[in-house]
């Protein structure tokens, strides 16, 4: 018999526009979805200098696309697919940001599957030292990411540039509303995607309800999240998705919750 979520409350922190798809699957198994954005991503108030001028995407050989959220906030506001010159190589983190590609009618997009991770995407044949070095590679991402891929492509021979097309901001909940998650709403576990969301997570909840919070079951996408939290002050179980996409998250629900 397949493991249910039996009406236990998951408060789901992804951005508004990613968590439709997540809230419907925990509600088809059994759970109730609680949408609880923790990050509001916008995009950058000025067009990065690359990308205004499309011509200089001539000058690269690699172009890597860091998320789901790189791809929108690009081309909803920056970008056409006319503007990808035919002899650049495209990369995606995971499966996610390749289909989110696709969904453009941009195809023959290489990625690292339902891992999507940085670590993935640099033990991919194409990102080894032999095939990397002297190629200049441009990186799509939301202000202040992870430096790890750029710095280990770097140290192959590459040279990086960053194009940074949104940011991730703190959105704005009224005191009372958020008091009313932990009091009267009490989660059975929350679904957390990123560091950012995390940290937020923690910023917009009172301290009188963060001994709730801190005792609440996690589900993460990462150790380096799993981490954070204990940092954070998180006592409570974890479960890390290990396919790093909306069904990888409801796997690792149905492992930590499912009757």
């Amino acid at each position: 018999m397949s493991l249910k979520l039996d009406k236990k409350r998951i408060l789901v922190t992804r951005p508004k526009h990613q968590a439709n798809h997540l809230c419907e699957i925990i509600t088809a198994n059994g759970g109730e979805a609680i949408a609880y954005p923790t990050i509001e991503i916008q995009p950058v108030k000025f067009p990065d200098r690359i990308l205004v001028k499309g011509s200089v995407f001539s000058e690269f050989d690699f172009i890597v696309f860091v998320s789901r959220n790189a791809v929108k906030m690009a081309f909803d506001n920056y970008l056409s697919v006319a503007d990808l010159p035919a002899h650049i190589k495209l990369f995606a983190i995971g499966a996610g940001t390749a289909e989110m590609l696709a969904s453009l009618n941009i195809m023959n997009v290489i990625h690292a599957g339902v891992q999507a991770d940085s670590e993935a995407l640099l033990c991919l044949p194409e990102m080894q030292q032999e095939t990397i070095s002297d190629k200049k590679v441009l990186i799509i991402r939301g202000v202040g990411g992870r430096e790890y891929l750029a710095d280990n492509l770097t140290k192959r021979g590459a040279s990086v540039d960053y194009a940074e097309v949104y940011k991730r901001c703190l959105p704005e909940y009224d005191v009372k509303d958020s008091h009313k998650i932990w009091q009267d709403i009490r989660p059975d576990a929350i679904v957390v995607t990123s560091n950012d969301g995390l940290n937020n997570l923690v910023h917009l909840t009172a301290e009188i309800d963060q001994p709730q919070l801190f005792t609440t079951p996690l589900v993460l996408m990462s150790a380096r999240s799993d981490n954070l939290a204990k940092e954070l002050g998180f006592v409570s179980v974890t479960g890390i998705a290990v396919d790093k996409n909306d069904e990888g998250l409801l796997s690792a629900l149905l492992d930590l919750l499912g009757e």
